[in-house]
């Protein structure tokens, strides 16, 4: 066993099929050691499956010189859901650093939801300095796992059909708790990010030119294993595309649905949908920028509250210092919103928001809305 394994012992890159040969080389690695990759392209025609492989890391020569390479063929996988490249199940304590991961634009013929590498049930985990690119579906998948970073990556969906459910970093709880983890520092071009999980933080992320959903997006906590404590900081996410997706709407900014999310200077614009929708109860909504998001047909806002119960409800949340207003010829209708259903009872406080210059007004509050507040104190039902 070996503490540095260097596939190129192995024989790889062969200029064929790497896939058997980086397997022998992750058999031949020790606990707390590393599988290294020279500078090269990979070829893999099968999937790569990582099972119980405890403290084994993975280690490239940087995103430009270190490409893996997917030659799957198209009618595999064949169930929703699998993996094309690199599965890792019930793995902990290890890292994915300086590696691509291209998927070469290859996509499994009516299965949405395939993804190039898949975490499931894995704790202790960092991916960082990597690529993943060439996607038509799912970029990285996140599991039922816990403790994770993913950090300073580069992610490239070459699927725009907004009528095809994309994403850059999914995360998912069909079988435990998701979570806590962080994404930071990533840049996302072409694909939604989010999902479902307990205790997620997103911070300073880039996310530009998708087509489907909202550039981060959650469940609501009425599904799974629970959604709520995020926090969504610092994040650029623009150019949602002027077309609607496959559930009729045009794609937002933000949308997260989360009990206790902190959505806070995060800048959304020119986005077809809205820049920031929430429903979560004891929420804050604080010092963002969104301007020039919507369209002429669906009067978005730069801010929206949406109330859908039993499990949408923005009740008891706080709107400050936000700035939400067109600025460069937009169609943003108004600078805040609400819509959806039952709000009689919610509860908003607002402080010091700048919903002016907007094409129809600066709020749109619907008829029977109640216990709305505006003032320069905090709101008195938060924690």
């Amino acid at each position: 066993m070996n503490l540095v394994t260097n596939v190129k012992d192995y024989g790889a890159p062969s200029g064929g099929d790497d896939s058997d040969l980086i397997r022998l080389a992750i058999a031949d690695t020790e606990t707390r050691g590393t599988v290294f990759f020279p500078p090269g392209v990979y070829i893999l025609a099968s999937l790569i499956t990582c099972n119980a492989l405890n403290g084994v890391s993975f280690q490239g020569s940087g995103q430009s010189a270190t490409i893996l390479r997917s030659i799957i063929p198209p009618e595999i996988p064949a169930e929703r859901g699998t993996p094309m490249m690199f599965s890792f199940a019930r793995c902990a304590d290890f890292f994915i650093r300086d590696i691509t991961f291209d998927g070469n634009d290859i996509m499994t013929p009516g299965i949405h939801n395939t993804t190039l590498v898949s975490m499931s049930l894995c704790a202790n985990f960092r991916v960082s300095d990597c690529a993943f690119v060439n996607g038509k579906r799912f970029l990285l998948s996140i599991q039922s796992s816990k403790r994770f970073r993913v950090r300073d990556n580069y992610f490239l969906c070459t699927n725009l059909d907004g009528q095809i459910f994309t994403g850059a970093i999914m995360l998912f709880d069909n079988i435990s708790q998701s979570g806590p983890g962080w994404i930071t520092d990533n840049e996302v071009v072409g694909a939604e990010c989010g999902g479902r999980g307990v205790d997620l933080f997103w911070e300073r992320n880039e996310i530009t030119n998708f087509g489907y959903g909202a550039g981060i997006f959650s469940g609501h906590n009425g599904v799974g294993f629970g959604t709520y404590n995020w926090t969504i900081i610092g994040n650029t996410i623009t150019g949602g595309q002027p077309a609607r997706d496959a559930n009729g709407l045009y794609p937002k900014g933000i949308e997260v649905y989360a009990p206790r999310t902190r959505i806070i200077g995060n800048n959304t614009y020119n986005n077809a949908g809205g820049g920031i929708i929430f429903g979560g109860r004891y929420s804050i909504v604080a010092n963002n920028i969104c301007t020039d998001n919507g369209m002429p047909d669906n009067l978005a806002a730069g801010i929206a509250a949406s109330f859908v119960r039993p499990s949408i409800d923005p009740s008891d949340s706080t709107i400050i210092g936000n700035i939400c207003k067109n600025i460069a010829g937009g169609l943003q209708s108004y600078g805040f919103k609400d819509g959806g259903r039952l709000m009689a009872s919610a509860r908003m406080h607002f402080i010091g928001n700048d919903f002016s210059g907007n094409l129809l007004g600066d709020f749109n509050k619907a008829a029977g809305t109640t216990d709305y507040t505006w003032g320069d104190g905090a709101a008195p039902w938060l924690p």
